[in-house]
């Protein structure tokens, strides 16, 4: 008998992680060792770029990026779906956001309204390969070359990605990678920044060198985080105690419940980067994920496994906008997202017959209040925010649980 489902999520991290760290902090090594440099060389080597700077999160990255590239007060164009702090390292870098809007069924930014926005006064494109699925990077790179625009990729959800066999984030001046919690590789905190553009790279070490190292406790904090999460999603557990309490939380609204399991719900706008942004990668988290590395390109394949499950089983529904199928890496599908109409009663539904799934929570920034004097109306990037529910992909996810989504999914439309 089914009494509950896999988890929607589960955490790119495992014991070995954990003894890591634990290891670390008992022996007085977490900030000792060359490893960052030498996870550097290797990213390198993996892209076949030039130059690779560890950070302490993608959005450090992307405001070293964005600071090193453009002159103060120069538009950067870029996707309004997404979460405020990429808005925020903008502005904290100097720039003016400029939105654009997003193709329709992708999630991510649309080349012709980057063509729409670009003048005399951008500084830049800023690209989000959302979900692991690449842009349309012959199109934007096109159009960035021939406006001499530079072009930053932030490839945070798409690690390890490849479009025609280029590694997403070296087909611009910058690309910013993540390793945050969430991400295909978790070193519960960590970013980086790669380039083939030496005084970009020079710009970025010079700051980087100047920043203290990630402090203890906050990293600490991070990782029993960490421990929590898996905690409460381990199999046995999740199935008899984390999945009635979540459905009943999202059955009857209980809003300040509901803001404990979601993100980004107070966004405000920063014109100066915190200072506790500020520090250094420590050897600990270049170690952990030097380790994951070679286990990326077989995880993205098991992604695009349970993708084809779904894409196979949900394609005739004409109700459900599906993200496209690619096989060639260029989408990882770190989740496998479905555009609906009147979401929350589909959840309700998926919910109440034992699926968990949930509503994507990014917001268009474009229309957040916080950012009102960047205004720009997105049409396709509103709808997106209001129509997006994540499918799990993840590699410990199973064929079982695909097949009961998709299942429950054709159930509520012949309903």
């Amino acid at each position: 008998m089914h009494i509950g489902p896999s988890p929607r999520y589960r955490i790119y991290s495992r014991l070995r992680e954990y003894a890591a760290i634990l290891s670390s902090l008992l022996s007085g090594k977490m900030r000792v060792g060359e490893d960052p440099v030498i996870l550097e060389k290797t990213i390198v080597k993996r892209n076949q770029n030039r130059f690779a700077q560890c950070t302490p999160t993608a959005r450090v990255a992307i405001y070293l990026a964005v600071k090193g590239i453009i002159k103060p007060k120069q538009k950067v164009i870029l996707s309004p779906y997404t979460i405020s702090d990429v808005i925020n390292m903008v502005i904290c870098a100097g720039g003016i956001p400029v939105f654009a809007d997003l193709a329709q069924g992708t999630c991510n930014i649309a080349p012709e309204e980057i063509a729409k926005c670009i003048d005399a006064e951008t500084g830049a494109v800023l690209i989000t390969h959302l979900h692991g699925l690449s842009c349309d990077m012959e199109r934007i790179s096109s159009i960035c070359q021939a406006a001499d625009v530079p072009l930053i990729e932030d490839a945070a959800q798409a690690f390890g990605a490849r479009y025609n066999g280029q590694a997403l984030g070296t087909f611009g001046k910058a690309g910013i990678y993540s390793f945050g919690m969430y991400k295909n590789v978790n070193s519960f905190l960590g970013g980086m920044l790669v380039t083939s553009d030496a005084q970009l790279y020079d710009q970025a070490k010079a700051a980087i060198s100047t920043y203290p190292y990630q402090q203890t406790a906050v990293y600490l904090k991070q990782v029993v985080s960490g421990i929590v999460t898996d905690l409460a999603t381990w199999p046995p557990l999740f199935k008899l105690f984390t999945f009635p309490l979540f459905r009943y939380i999202f059955l009857h609204d209980l809003k300040l419940l509901n803001k404990q399991v979601t993100f980004d719900h107070n966004p405000e706008q920063k014109t100066q980067i915190p200072q506790e942004y500020l520090q250094r990668l420590t050897p600990l988290q270049a170690r952990l994920i030097q380790k994951q590395l070679p286990f990326v390109e077989t995880n993205s394949q098991k992604r695009i496994e349970h993708a084809k499950l779904y894409y196979e089983g949900l394609q005739s529904i004409a109700q459900i906008s599906l993200p496209p199928l690619r096989t060639d890496g260029s989408h990882i599908y770190t989740y496998f997202p479905i555009l609906v109409k009147q979401r929350t009663t589909l959840l309700k539904h998926l919910m109440q017959h034992g699926c968990d799934v949930a509503a994507q929570h990014l917001r268009n920034c474009a229309d957040l209040p916080c950012f009102s004097n960047y205004y720009r109306d997105c049409p396709v990037a509103k709808e997106t925010a209001e129509q997006v529910i994540l499918l799990p992909t993840y590699p410990r996810y199973s064929a079982t649980d695909i097949e009961r989504n998709i299942r429950v999914i054709h159930d509520y439309y012949k309903g």
